[in-house]
């Protein structure tokens, strides 16, 4: 099985990005959860869906870096001011985790939207996961990846938001790569607003804000950050997306031990690339 690739290192995060650029399926950290991206071409789409049990042309959401985000959308579509909608956005992003949906870019492919509309999910600014994006696109030359919730489909399969639990439905498959934090827990508690699920989604193609997904961030914060700039936030939906239950409770997923530590454990590793990586995290 692969081992979870640790975020923080640089090396492993290059192994990470040349294995997603080659095609594999990239389960990561995303801001306070996991995430699962892919290139943005048909046929990664399709091997998604397969990976996740889909039906195989079901649409995508993309994601990107903060700097590509603004080419994700039309803008001249947009019939909100420019000024408030941007900064509402901006807002929203330095928050952490958040959804949007607008009109589609031009070079947006067709089998990413949905009736001209993209839908963007970001992890916020402050995410490492960013930088690991951005590798991705610069080996590949795309402004955009496919980007869906790291789970099996379902309807009673909410979205991962530890990394070892991902290894343990995913791991044994040859054409999946794996990379998250040392202490996910710690992570967890630098986004106070947000619960760890997929992301809440505001949507703007229409002429007005809305709240189409309630998910990770609630809609009090966002109505809040909207209202800050004069906008008003219509709310669709009062159904919060899942909170994924695990079976048994989560210890923090922290502290990679060393090598000396882990061998006389008993802990397996697998060498990547002249390191040693540690398969299993360890635990407090």
């Amino acid at each position: 099985m692969p081992p979870i690739l640790d975020i923080a290192d640089l090396a492993q995060r290059r192994e990470a990005a040349e294995a997603t650029a080659d095609g594999s399926a990239l389960f990561y950290a995303f801001g306070n959860f996991c995430a699962l991206a892919a290139k943005p071409d048909l046929e990664s789409l399709e091997a998604m869906n397969a990976l996740k049990g889909r039906p195989k042309h079901q649409v995508g959401s993309v994601t990107t870096t903060p700097e590509k985000a603004s080419r994700v959308f039309d803008w001249d579509s947009v019939q909100l001011p420019w000024s408030a909608l941007i900064a509402t956005m901006a807002d929203l992003h330095a928050l952490g985790p958040i959804g949007f949906r607008g009109p589609a870019a031009p070079h947006i492919p067709a089998h990413l939207t949905v009736d001209g509309t993209v839908q963007l999910i970001s992890p916020g600014d402050a995410c490492p996961s960013n930088a690991l994006v951005a590798d991705v696109l610069d080996l590949i030359g795309e402004h955009i990846l496919y980007i869906t919730s790291a789970n099996a489909s379902g309807h009673a399969s909410a979205a991962h938001y530890e990394m070892r639990e991902i290894h343990k439905e995913f791991g044994h498959r040859p054409d999946v790569t794996l990379i998250g934090h040392r202490n996910e827990r710690a992570v967890r508690r630098q986004y106070p607003h947000h619960a760890p699920c997929s992301t809440s989604i505001v949507a703007f193609h229409t002429g007005e804000l809305v709240l189409e997904r309630l998910g990770s961030l609630d809609a009090e914060m966002i109505a809040k950050v909207a209202a800050r700039h004069g906008l008003t936030l219509k709310i669709a939906t009062r159904e919060r997306v899942p909170v994924r239950a695990y079976r048994r409770p989560l210890t923090s997923s922290s502290r990679f031990a060393s090598s000396a530590a882990a061998t006389a454990s008993g802990r397996p590793f697998a060498r990547r690339r002249g390191r040693l990586t540690l398969i299993s995290w360890a635990r407090k």
